[in-house]
């Protein structure tokens, strides 16, 4: 049937590879029309036109449980298990991202502790948004790194329960892992140092002592003659705006006297004028 593992399949942690998915999620896979039309037949090689297909990860959705096509895939590579070069081969495929989060997942499900460590950390360095179907229907983003770190972390993602995996640190004591080091760390390092050479100019600027003067007297007399010296400017200063205001004063006063005088004279001259007219003595000035 078309159901059925493939008969070369070996057993995964003693069951049937097909048995990891839970039975009423396959019963759905099974049901789903993409799984009918488009897995039907498939082989192993098949499967990688499959996968590069994909525009989207996730589990099930929709108030009446549809699988998406990555879960369908998912359990199709179960059912078929193809060889571990084949599903390491869809990690190094760095063209198709939705093949190679395909790809990890197989291999998380199916790999022994050292060995999902060993394919699937060196993916924390893609950081590619991927298009995840939440329960909802609705598409999110989620980065390659953090499909990676779900995977290694939660015990249950894309609607599969996932085999309890070992801490890392419980391998690296016993010697089976080496000590991880992220990519990552350069930069903390060296953002730290900087930090570091920000907090010790500030500790070498408070701690810096202030001048102290050995002659407090002198340093009083001069500030007593500074002092005085700024009064008595300030005294000529005063003075001579004041001398500046009197002597603009009398400017005026001597031209209002002309003015008044030339008015007078012209005043006198139209009246002797009109005196001469009218046959009268002119006025005497």
């Amino acid at each position: 049937m078309a159901n059925r593992t493939a008969k070369d399949a070996s057993t995964i942690r003693g069951t049937n590879p097909q048995y990891l998915v839970e039975k009423i999620i396959r019963t759905r896979i099974y049901d789903s029309l993409y799984w009918k039309e488009q897995c039907f037949g498939l082989s192993a090689e098949d499967l990688v036109d499959k996968g590069l297909e994909l525009r989207y990860v996730g589990g099930i959705y929709g108030g009446n449980v549809k699988p998406t096509p990555f879960l369908c895939l998912c359990l199709k590579m179960l059912q078929l298990q193809p060889d571990k070069d084949i599903a390491v081969e869809f990690l190094r495929q760095e063209d198709s991202k939705y093949i190679r989060a395909l790809g990890a997942i197989y291999l998380r499900l199916t790999l022994d502790n050292v060995e999902i460590y060993k394919y699937l950390e060196p993916l924390y360095n893609d950081y590619r948004r991927l298009r995840f179907m939440n329960k909802q229907g609705r598409f999110e983003l989620v980065h390659m790194d953090e499909f990676i770190d779900y995977l290694l972390r939660e015990e249950r993602y894309c609607d599969i329960q996932l085999p309890r995996l070992q801490k890392r640190e419980a391998l690296e004591e016993a010697g089976q892992l080496k000590l991880y080091v992220s990519a990552l760390n350069a930069d903390i390092d060296r953002a730290t140092s900087s930090e570091e050479e920000d907090n010790m100019e500030e500790r070498r600027k408070k701690e810096r002592p202030k001048l102290v003067s050995r002659r407090p007297g002198r340093d009083r007399s001069r500030s007593r003659d500074r002092r005085r010296d700024r009064e008595d400017r300030r005294d000529r200063d005063r003075r001579d705006d004041r001398d500046r205001r009197d002597g603009r004063d009398k400017d005026r006063n001597r031209e209002k006297s002309k003015k008044s005088k030339e008015e007078e004279e012209q005043e006198i001259k139209e009246a002797n004028e009109i005196r001469a007219k009218l046959g009268l003595a002119p006025l005497q000035r």
